[in-house]
């Protein structure tokens, strides 16, 4: 394979060997192998055999999602906590605690999230953490992820595992570094892409994925996508919690909210267009219990993605191929946490349409588990010796 841009690397430099969706949290299936609805199907390869679990994993700075070729589909929030002291850790009972645990219990718990901007934070020789469990935190979370799998004697593990469209090699080898020794073989390829393959929509068509911490577009060209072809972008789910809670602070003097509290508002209630007028919800303020209508707040930060998407899908649409620019256009898919955000996809159809003529956006049916899937797909498809090779 090519080295390109993040999509699919040289998995020799890659990879290392072992020597209109609800928002889900902490859940997990045994799905088969074709799920149902528009997310690609899944089928196990012809070169397949009983020795390998095949697996695509989302690492993602709120959310992991991972899927199995043994029909596993599972999502756990990208959080490890360790209880504070012994009172602690009579609270937990356990010595580390993932997912939504570490919600119910964070009082109890040093708290790290292993992920920020879709990349893990801590690089071995140049630390981001501000403490050793912090310098833990990914590999735990990969350990937690892959327990849960169920691996049966000497099965061997082949991962694909989704990033950034444009992560740097640094942010990949990261990757690579915290799976070391939890898998036989791991390829890091660009989140995006992995939504498209998945749906199996390698030409002509372009792929917003919004997340919590990047927002990722990227056009499928019907080839490898190349860096002129991917966009990564940091204004993102996590910048419209912050939006969202600085606005009820700025207009609501005395509010008592936080970013856990106003990011579950958003996931019930987010939109940009064809949202209620009110949206009346219980706050202390002040000490006191008040309801407050936070329909105007809501939709303004849940708008602050709007301008990135327009000007960076625009900008893919209009230097592709004239020819194909009319069927590109018809083929924008909208993926990732944040298509959760009722009137998203109308806003970009209806704002586009106004330069560039008829525009269709399509909303993934599974969101949550696009990247996952895709991945999936795609560790099956690689031939078993190619991995080996590896």
């Amino acid at each position: 394979m090519d080295i390109r841009s993040g999509a699919l690397e040289n998995p020799k430099l890659r990879t290392k060997k072992n020597s209109k969706p609800q928002l889900h949290g902490g859940t997990m299936s045994n799905a088969p192998n074709n799920p149902e609805g528009n997310t690609g199907q899944v089928t196990q390869s012809a070169t397949d055999h009983s020795g390998i679990i095949y697996l695509g994993l989302d690492l993602g700075t709120s959310q992991s999602a991972l899927a199995t070729s043994s029909g596993l589909k599972l999502n756990v929030a990208s959080m490890v906590g360790w209880p504070k002291d012994f009172i602690a850790f009579n609270v937990v009972k356990k010595p580390i605690v993932y997912g939504d645990e570490c919600i119910k219990y964070r009082t109890s718990l040093d708290v790290c999230y292993p992920l920020e901007k879709g990349v893990i934070k801590y690089r071995g020789k140049d630390p981001k953490g501000k403490d050793d469990k912090e310098a833990k935190a990914a590999v735990e979370l990969l350990k937690h992820l892959l327990a849960l799998v169920e691996r049966q004697g000497d099965q061997k593990i082949y991962a694909v595992v989704g990033s950034p469209a444009r992560s740097t090699r640094e942010d990949k080898q990261a990757i690579i570094d915290a799976a070391e020794g939890l898998v036989d073989s791991v390829m890091v390829v660009s989140e995006p892409f992995l939504v498209a393959y998945g749906l199996g929509m390698l030409g002509n068509t372009i792929v917003v994925d919004l997340g919590a911490g990047t927002l990722d577009i990227c056009r499928m060209p019907g080839t490898i996508p190349e860096e002129a072809d991917q966009k990564t972008l940091f204004v993102a789910g996590n910048e419209i919690d912050k939006k969202f809670d600085e606005l009820l602070k700025e207009n609501n003097p005395g509010i008592h909210t936080n970013l856990s509290l106003v990011r579950k508002i958003k996931e019930e209630y987010g939109f940009v267009a064809d949202g209620p007028e009110k949206i009346e919800l219980g706050f202390y303020v002040n000490g006191k219990l008040a309801t407050i209508d936070v329909a105007k707040e809501l939709r303004e930060a849940c708008s602050i993605v709007v301008p990135e998407i327009l000007d960076n899908v625009r900008e893919l649409i209009v230097s592709f191929d004239p020819e194909f620019m009319g069927a590109i256009s018809k083929n924008i898919i909208l993926g990732g946490g944040g298509s959760g955000i009722r009137g998203l996809a109308s806003v970009i159809e209806s704002s586009l349409a106004e330069d560039l003529g008829t525009v269709v956006v399509t909303i993934v049916d599974d969101p949550l588990f696009s990247g996952a899937l895709g991945g999936l797909k795609l560790a099956q498809e690689l031939p078993v010796q190619e991995w080996e090779d590896l």
